[in-house]
Formats: C-alpha cells, structure tokens, sequence
C-alpha cells in the first residue's frame, strides 16, 4: 500500500537544515479535530539505539471500534541520521512510513509510541507522521519530555492535566489500576480531547491501548527470536 506523502521533504539533512524544516512542520500541526469517520487504527511501535543505525518498527492494524486485528507487521530499517535528541523523529519517521506501507489497510487514525505536541520543540515523531502523511495522529508514550501534572488517581480512568508553558499539551491517562499513567497528546488533525477518548476506548485492561500492544507485543517477539538464534 501506497500513502501519499503531503508535505515531503529530503531525509538526507545535516542538523541545521532538519531544525529549519522541523519549524515548517511544527508550523502545520493541526490540533483541533479535522477527522473523518475512524474504521481503521493503527499503532506504530520502535526499537532503536544510539549505537545502532538499525532500527526495528512494528505496527498494527485494528478494525475501531471492534478492535480486531486487520494486520501486522515489522520491519527493520536502515536509518541515515543521526541520534540527535530533539531530531529524533527524522531518525524514526522514514522507517514508520515504510512499516505502514506494508499494512494492507490504510489507517484513518495512527496512534504512535512517541510524543506529539509535547515536545520541546513542538513537533514530536506523532506529529512528524501526520503532518507528512495528512493522516490524524496520536502521541501516547509511558514518559513525557516535556511538562508537569499532579498525578492522576491510582483507579484505571482517572486522567489529569499535562501543562508546559501554561498551556495544557497532553493527558495524563490511569489506563490499569495501580499501574504508572500514560501521556497523550494531539499529534496532527485531533484535539486532546478526542485523542484522550480514543485511547480511553482502545485500552483493554493493559497499560497500554491496543494498537501499541500489539505493535509493542511484536518487538518483543523479534528480540526474544534474535537471542534464540543469537544462542544456536
């Protein structure tokens, strides 16, 4: 499968050059709902490493609201820039377009393992995808770069406010009882709110909602394989 890429850019970019281009796509970033009907969500999990230009990306493809599993698959991607913190999305974003590529169904919604909005410079890998691609997009991650809160109830539901520069950016989202929050924010073309009810209504029980945990399920799955063969 084909995806249109709505706001291209070069790759192969030297730090400075990937700065001025990020501040043209933070400049994009849509943060209010602009959704058409979601049948199809996606979820976008990544391994990688500072010392390795090799990176595994697993996704995910869920019918919604009925959470069945349309596809899955992963793949290893050879990255050209280097692991510079606040850039880290012109690492990851090439690879995610390529795993989502593979699905066989194209998703009218991307929940991504990495920060939206909530970045320091505004444009975290969630938004990067859906500013390049035009698709919504969802941040939901087990820290945030950026920002503070008062911790949610311990109850699975319980939510608070995750304010940076006086300004509320994301969620902070009890998904399991007793088990350390998730932070969500707007990535592109969705406000905090519905983003927050999406994830609301894609967890089942486990800490993270479904879409991740299957993409998430899968990198575990292809490491545990490598030190298998690793020991043979």
């Amino acid at each position: 499968m084909k995806l249109e890429l709505h706001q291209p850019h070069r790759w192969e970019l030297a730090p400075y050059e990937a700065q001025q281009v990020q501040n043209e796509l933070q400049a994009a970033v849509v943060t209010e709902d602009a959704l058409d009907e979601i049948r199809v969500v996606a979820g976008v999990a990544i391994a990688h490493s500072r010392f390795n230009d090799t990176m595994t990306i697993a996704v995910s493809a869920l019918s919604f609201p009925e959470l069945a599993v349309l596809d899955r698959q992963v793949i290893e991607y050879q990255t050209k820039f280097p692991f510079i913190p606040d850039l880290l999305s012109f690492r990851e974003v090439p690879g995610i377009v390529a795993a989502l590529e593979a699905l066989s169904v194209k998703p009218d919604l991307i929940v991504v393992d990495g920060p939206g909005i909530t970045h320091p410079k505004g444009l975290g890998v969630a938004s990067h995808v859906g500013v390049i691609l035009n698709i919504p997009t969802i941040g939901c991650t087990k820290s945030s770069p950026v920002g503070t809160y008062i911790e949610p109830e311990v109850n699975a539901g319980s939510e608070s406010a995750l304010v940076w520069q006086s300004e509320i950016v994301g969620t902070v989202f009890r998904s399991k009882n007793r088990v350390a929050p998730l932070f969500i924010s707007t990535g592109h073309r969705i406000s905090r709110e519905t983003a927050t009810a999406v994830i609301r209504k894609t967890c089942q029980g486990y800490r993270l909602p479904e879409p991740l945990r299957i993409a998430s399920t899968q990198l575990t799955e292809v490491k545990q394989s490598a030190k298998v063969a690793a020991t043979r």
